[in-house]
């Protein structure tokens, strides 16, 4: 019993200690909480003091004051007492309002000064914070009258978009950098707008009608920032330009994509070359990018040895983009792998569909004149095969005169070999081996 009784009294004499421990903590948070409100009141009536006010004489503000009265208002939106006060924050944006028109007007004075621009986005970048912690807490307080939130809401989010704007700038400078650290900066900066402008609650009103182009140069500011700086992940550059392929920046988009797998994946460059080709289908402003998709897949396709996705790669180029540099060699292709096949009459007929698209380039019936020639080699020499090559070659002499090496050696063996002597003479000149 006594033991019993000893650890009860033992219990008793903790359970007081603690309770006059709560006691003190609680005293210290209460002066904690009274001090930080005190310096949120102190930070408001410091920075009523060093604005200007007709009514005391003040016309220009006092920014002396207005230093403490920052001081003060960061500390206020740190601590954790007030850190959740709506007002610390507004008192903090109204402080901060002032020295970014201050330094606006100093960038205006001396527009090249680079170092002003810089310290100019960061304060207005610290106002934008303040700006939407604000909106983002007022609402929350069950005291605040609706049409002192909506007239606020009002007056910070204008502020917000004029700085949003500056940010969407600075994103496209730093993305047109190939300085790596500048180009981290254009993605947290398109980043940060993006943010702004389609998540946070001091935009979730806005409306104008070139939102939906910042949003997409944005995008594009990102995705371009993010491909050229060194180390992004693979999972980071498809997000970022997949994020782009539902804008007028697709074909950008899938360029970008392909060209980033160019030295890595054939495979998936030529998904995104393909994909491109689809998704620039109805798209004629972008049909010059399309079509270039068609040639490059076309010619990736040829060189892996894929013959029948080559051919549908080729056919494209055939149907849709005849008229552009590089169609030639759907045909010349496409005749190539007839010829390698042994399929002599085939490539002669494409090649000679080739000299009709493409009339001025002699490669065409040079090809069609080897491919008859193969042909009357493996078909016994006939006569009528014979004559069809030297008819192609002959043609060909009359249509490039001044170029021999196309001609001049073919048709002194082909008419030495149907013993024509008196023509195969003629030529004798351009035979290589000739003495």
């Amino acid at each position: 019993m006594k033991k019993l009784v000893l650890m009860m009294v033992g219990l008793l004499l903790i359970s007081g200690s603690a309770l006059a421990q709560d006691k003190e903590a609680l005293k210290a948070q209460k002066a904690a909480m009274k001090e930080a409100e005190s310096t949120l009141k102190k930070a408001k009536s410091t920075f009523e003091m060093s604005i200007p006010n007709a009514q005391y004489g003040r016309k220009e503000t006092d920014f002396e004051k207005l230093a403490t009265a920052r001081e003060l208002a960061e500390s206020a939106v740190a601590n954790q007492y007030t850190k959740d006060n709506a007002e610390a924050w507004k008192v903090a944006a109204d402080i901060a309002f002032e020295y970014f028109k201050k330094q606006d007007n100093e960038v205006k004075a001396d527009p090249e000064n680079e170092q002003l621009k810089k310290n100019f986005l960061e304060e207005s970048l610290k106002l934008l914070n303040y700006c939407q912690k604000y909106d983002s807490l007022i609402v929350l307080d069950p005291k605040a009258k609706p049409e002192e939130v909506a007239k606020n809401h009002q007056t910070y989010q204008v502020i917000g978009v004029n700085i949003a704007t500056q940010v969407l700038q600075a994103s496209q400078n730093y993305s047109n950098s190939d300085a790596p650290e500048d180009l981290k900066k254009g993605a947290q900066y398109s980043e940060l707008f993006l943010n702004t402008m389609q998540k946070s609650h001091l935009m979730k009103d806005f409306k104008h009608e070139s939102l939906a182009d910042w949003i997409t140069y944005a995008k594009a500011f990102r995705a371009q920032s993010y491909y050229n700086i060194p180390g992004t992940s693979e999972e980071k550059i498809i997000a970022v330009y997949k994020d782009l392929m539902d804008t007028k920046y697709k074909g950008v988009a899938y360029q970008s994509l392909s060209n980033y797998y160019r030295d890595k994946d054939a495979v998936k460059q030529n998904q995104y070359l393909q994909e491109g080709i689809e998704a620039l289908k109805n798209d004629p402003e972008q049909r010059d990018l399309r079509a270039n998709f068609a040639l490059i897949l076309m010619q990736n396709l040829y060189t892996k040895g894929d013959k029948e996705g080559f051919k549908k790669a080729a056919q494209t180029v055939k149907e849709e983009f005849s008229d552009v540099d590089g169609a030639i060699n759907a045909y010349l292709m496409e005749g190539q792998i007839a010829f390698e096949d042994k399929d002599y009459l085939g490539a002669k007929a494409i090649f000679l569909a080739a000299k009709e698209k493409f009339p001025d380039d002699p490669k065409c019936l040079l090809m069609a004149a080897r491919s008859a020639w193969m042909q009357a080699m493996t078909n016994g020499s006939k006569k009528e095969d014979l004559d069809e090559a030297l008819r192609l070659f002959k043609q060909l002499e009359t249509e490039n005169p001044d170029d021999p090496d196309l001609w001049g050696e073919s048709l002194y063996v082909l008419y030495n070999n149907t013993q024509q002597t008196a023509e195969a003479a003629k030529y004798k000149k351009y035979y290589k081996d000739a003495k």
